[in-house]
């Protein structure tokens, strides 16, 4: 059966990890997609985290246990990038929105769950996901890497402009049958894909054009984890990622279409047809980009409900208690 000519599964009709509207940019996925790798595989970083200035030893003992990825959720991502260009755009620094909306009234505009547990990390110096997240929230004492490592947690949006990225978590209701692939990103000259399931994949692939190449493990567990594959296409090419799990479930992501990599002018194809090309099983990779990265100024995190402070030069955030979650009607 040829993947990403058929939709299998309810999740593929419903369109998970399709981007509305640009929502999200190749850049917001590769934000949840650094997230979710160090949710699956927190003491597998030490490099970066060194980078940042922490090691592991600064971990609780709940930070340095694995969680499930995140799922990505469209209004989380419109509200975390709407935060994002407000910051850039008026200049300033905080999770209040600069005309002094307060946080969670901003996010309860988008995402209609707010009531449930919700958790905000700001950051400003970078415009490389993965730093942020590895070097930067990752190695906080001051509540950011609690919200990336969170249990509590099972929903995100990223949002990114210019040099300031936003990411808003959220505990909220999932519907059944959601996808193992959480999310997958181009980022460097590869793809990656997460993975959270009961069991390992059955088949884990990047389909680039019609050609399939097996993505293989990058960090964490063959369940739990998150994989990889080279990618350098020649021209602008199409790309998905196909799923199979032990069960026999399948589908794709995006659901729907197919995301643009190479010399290309747009992002996504919501036209795109993916299919044919033999298997191509080489275990061959490319690493994870590694650009010259501005020393980051400003970082900052909240999470439950009231006012955050400002943030001052090299790090600094004040942690509020975490809204209660209470019972859903």
């Amino acid at each position: 059966m040829e993947l990403g000519q058929v939709a299998l599964l309810a999740v593929v009709a419903a369109g998970y990890g399709v981007p509305e509207e640009g929502f999200p940019s190749d850049e917001e996925r590769a934000l949840v997609l650094w997230t979710n790798a160090a949710r699956v595989a927190p003491k597998e970083f030490k490099s970066e985290y060194s980078a940042g200035g922490c090691s592991l030893a600064d971990f609780s003992d709940d930070e340095k246990t694995a969680k499930a990825p995140l799922y990505i959720d469209l209004a989380l991502t419109e509200v975390a990038r709407v935060h994002s260009k407000d910051m850039a755009t008026n200049g300033c620094f905080q999770h209040e929105s600069c005309d002094g909306t307060d946080t969670w009234t901003r996010i309860g505009k988008y995402y209609k769950d707010a009531n449930g547990g919700l958790g905000e990390n700001i950051a400003m110096g970078t415009s490389d996901p993965k730093y942020a997240v590895m070097s930067m929230w990752m190695c906080s004492h001051s509540g950011h890497r609690a919200n990336i490592m969170s249990g509590g947690y099972n929903e995100m949006g990223g949002g990114i402009s210019g040099q300031y990225l936003t990411q808003d978590f959220a505990l909220g209701e999932l519907k059944e049958g959601e996808p193992p692939v959480r999310v997958a990103a181009e980022y460097g000259d590869a793809v990656y894909a997460d993975w959270g399931d009961a069991d390992p994949p059955a088949r884990l692939q990047v389909n680039v054009d019609g050609q399939r190449t097996n993505l293989v493990i990058f960090v964490g567990e063959a369940d739990n984890g998150v994989y990889y594959q080279s990618l350098e296409p020649e021209g602008c090419a199409p790309w998905i990622v196909e799923w199979e799990t032990a069960s026999g479930d399948a589908g794709q992501f995006p659901a729907d279409g197919a995301l643009l990599a190479g010399d290309c002018d747009e992002e996504f194809d919501a036209g795109a047809q993916i299919g044919g090309g033999g298997d191509d099983d080489g275990q061959g990779g490319g690493g994870a980009g590694d650009g010259v990265i501005a020393l980051p100024e400003l970082m900052c995190s909240t999470s439950g409900s009231g006012l955050a402070g400002l943030a001052s030069i090299a790090m600094a955030a004040l942690v509020l208690r975490r809204r209660t979650v209470g019972p859903r009607a």
